[in-house]
């Protein structure tokens, strides 16, 4: 790159310094761009030592954002592809900077390519299909989707591999063939062509299966990336109420519809299922689209959380959550909280792969911190959480107990066994444990 325009302007530490540049689409290109951490790579390939494609964990471990969009993307926010595209329009139009523009498609194409590779390295059997899987077609939304969904959809994903494999095997060996085609040789060329594009069908289709939904169906789970994308989590019911009102939806959608039709391709538009019932949320580069997090922290621990005393008198509050959209909820609070200790990646039992992950608030700091901001939006853990704010700094042992008890009942109420063993433990009534309440 050592011609390019990039190159040139901003080699060294100071990537806000200034650039003249033709137009607003180049500045934010470059600006954009020269933050990027493989940028360094590309402006002193020769001094590997001091790259800083050697030294970033992202580049190291092929990290992409959770909702698999690719470094440029994520960085740019917009695609390789539609970047290339609006610098080849602008090209036609500014032919004065014909050669400075081909700089930044070049850079772009080369930094697609590094996501192409990461792509398919991160993949368990990416490695013995390579040279196939450009075949069958690598557009950024299918990359994206490669990298949401390469495992899952495996086997599919290999069958067409092998597909395509064998009928450019057939092809290339026709092509060889000495001497005039007869009927056997056409009929074996038509085969492996219809080999060949079934392959690709099933690679698109596996890869993208929203293509196989009704205009409808496609146009209503668009309308919803698009509500949860500008109002973080929002119920199935608030979504189709709103669209029918719009002019989005049919009057005949219902919430139970959108929701089946969230579950089986809500992963495809990056939407999924909130810590509430019928409640979804949107999923981008940054991370899961939250805009009132407290809201959605109540939610998340009335629906998969605790708040506790341990026998020993600690109190507690955790979050818990199953498998990799769990883990992404309780990495997502632990971020937006600024506070909890994260246990991830346990497994359930020795026989299942299914893991299961926490978020747990120990300390008072981390427990004041939780509990306040919480406590106003609680619908069903709230006597419990000011119950635990009263205990932490409360120095009366025998009000202390009673607190205790008033959790450790309002945890249990629900399961009459073991509802009535605390009580006849305690040796007292509902009654008497009503009152502990009293003042909170």
């Amino acid at each position: 790159m050592g011609g390019h325009m990039w190159g040139s302007s901003l080699i060294g530490d100071e990537y806000d310094a200034p650039v003249e540049l033709p137009d607003t689409l180049s500045k934010t290109v470059v600006n954009a761009l020269s933050q990027h951490p493989y940028f360094d790579m590309m402006q002193t390939p020769i001094e590997k030592s001091t790259s800083s494609i050697f030294t970033s964990d992202d580049f190291i471990q092929h990290k992409f954002p959770m909702n698999g969009d690719g470094w440029v993307e994520a960085t740019l926010g917009k695609s390789a592809d539609i970047l290339i595209r609006s610098l080849r329009k602008m090209r036609r139009q500014d032919k004065q900077n014909k050669s400075e523009i081909d700089g930044m498609i070049s850079d772009i194409m080369t930094l697609k390519a590094l996501e192409t590779k990461a792509t398919l390295e991160n993949l368990s059997w990416g490695q013995d299909y390579t040279d196939t899987i450009c075949g069958l077609g690598l557009s950024d939304r299918k990359l994206k989707a490669l990298r949401k969904f390469g495992e899952t959809r495996s086997v599919s994903l290999i069958q067409a591999c092998e597909q395509y494999q064998n009928a450019d095997t057939a092809l290339k060996m026709l092509d060889e063939h000495e001497g005039g085609w007869g009927q056997e040789e056409e009929r074996a060329w038509a085969t492996a062509m219809k080999s060949r594009t079934g392959a690709r069908k099933m690679w698109s289709s596996t890869l993208n299966q929203i293509d196989n939904l009704s205009k409808h169906d496609a146009k209503a789970l668009e309308y919803t990336s698009k509500i949860l994308q500008e109002n973080g989590p929002t119920t199935s019911r608030t979504i189709v109420s709103k669209g029918i009102e719009e002019g989005h939806l049919r009057k005949s959608y219902t919430p139970t519809k959108l929701s089946m039709l969230i579950k089986m391709y809500g992963e495809e538009v990056d939407i999924m299922k909130g810590v509430s019932k019928n409640t979804f949320v949107k999923m981008d580069s940054k991370g899961l689209v939250i805009k009132d997090v407290w809201s959605y922290a109540a939610g998340f621990l009335d629906a998969d959380g605790s708040i506790f005393i341990t026998e020993r008198g600690e109190p507690r509050a955790s979050f818990v959550a199953t498998g990799s959209r769990g883990r992404a909820h309780c990495e997502q609070m632990h971020k937006a909280l600024g506070c909890g200790t994260l246990a991830l990646d346990q497994r359930i039992s020795k026989k299942s792969n299914r893991t299961t992950h926490r978020l747990i608030f120990s300390s008072k700091e981390h427990l004041n911190k939780l509990l306040k901001g919480v406590i106003s939006h609680l619908k069903m853990k709230g006597l419990q959480a000011k119950a635990v704010l009263a205990y932490i700094d409360n120095p009366d042992n025998l009000r202390k107990n009673e607190l205790k008890r008033l959790v450790r009942f309002e945890n249990w109420k629900d399961d009459k066994v073991k509802a009535s063993r605390c009580l006849e433990e305690w040796g007292i009534d509902k009654e008497t444990v009503a009152k502990y309440a009293e003042g909170l």
